[in-house]
């Protein structure tokens, strides 16, 4: 297990120079503030989102995800609010990454603008101030000889702002979402000489189509890129019970053949699981990932028949 932790670490180390990749997450239909900031406020009221991914369960030093999220309607004068004019939204995201010897923590403010193009579309606008902190500990690390990969110290760490943006397109039924993250192309000196932060692009899509007896049927995909990466992307269908339950499975690349679940309690609370087994080389080992997430969001249309109020269900 230490030689795959130190085969992660160096490789990491070298791949830094040219993308490092964000977090993935399976059930991304119910968490796309979390990858896109215009997404902020397109609810009536707060929503939060919290969530821990589990990689490669079984390998020492495999990546692990955390995540909790909170946006909602920015309200300056409701006296003077028109139905049919811009609206705003602002969220906060807080998320931590680990793999190896690497751990990031960050945290970003957004901030969007809504403008409805009619009754049914809006087009919105948003952007994310944050800042990102990058540790390295050498000192988990050993290796038979010298790596001039590896830092020196035992520990390296560096802090430095973020900045993203992203645009989404709403309708009852259907939602188109591109996002950049990344913009700044922070460099980590501190860490590996020439290693950096290339920008992310990210592009998703859904739709809803109204099934019988208060089912409903959602296909979506979710589209990564950065510079000099291959195309990633994740293919999924869910079926929809009236808002109370949904099941689903999807496909990641070549990577793994993806499964969730997810319900609703008290009217209010939202519990997901999903399962990733992987169909790349890891598979001989059966290292699976599973990943767990949580949702509170007061104006959801719980037992409600009509569950096209919303492409993203809450």
């Amino acid at each position: 297990m230490k030689n795959i932790l130190i085969a992660i670490s160096s490789f990491t180390l070298t791949a830094l120079s040219i993308a490092q990749q964000n977090e993935h997450l399976t059930q991304y239909q119910f968490n796309q503030f979390n990858f896109n900031p215009a997404v902020a406020g397109t609810k009536k009221c707060i929503d939060i989102r919290s969530g821990y991914r589990f990689q490669w369960l079984g390998i020492d030093g495999a990546p692990e995800t955390g995540f909790i999220n909170a946006h909602g309607p920015l309200v300056f004068n409701k006296r003077k609010r028109n139905l049919f004019g811009p609206k705003n939204g602002i969220g906060l995201a807080i998320n931590r990454d680990r793999f190896g010897s690497f751990s990031f923590l960050q945290a970003h403010l957004s901030y969007a603008l809504h403008l409805p193009l009619n009754k049914d579309w809006t087009l919105s606008f948003g952007t994310s101030l944050g800042v990102k902190q990058a540790a390295f500990r050498a000192s988990e690390l050993t290796t038979e000889f010298d790596d001039p990969v590896l830092p020196n110290t035992v520990q390296s760490f560096t802090i430095f702002p973020d900045l993203r943006f992203g645009t989404w397109l709403a309708h009852k039924k259907h939602y188109f979402g591109f996002s950049i993250f990344n913009l700044l192309g922070n460099q980590l000196d501190q860490i590996s000489t020439d290693s950096r932060f290339e920008r992310h692009f990210y592009l998703t899509a859904g739709k809803q189509f109204k099934l019988e007896k208060s089912w409903t049927f959602v296909p979506s995909f979710f589209v990564l890129k950065t510079k000099n990466t291959p195309l990633d992307f994740h293919l999924s269908a869910l079926f929809n019970l009236d808002n109370k339950f949904s099941i689903g499975a999807g496909i990641r690349r070549t990577d793994a053949i993806t499964a969730q679940i997810r319900f609703k309690l008290f009217n209010f609370l939202s519990i997901g699981y999903s399962f990733d087994y992987v169909i790349s080389k890891l598979n001989r080992d059966m290292w699976q990932t599973h990943e767990i997430t949580a949702g509170f969001n007061s104006c959801s249309n719980y037992g409600n028949s009509s569950t096209t109020s919303c492409a993203t269900f809450e």
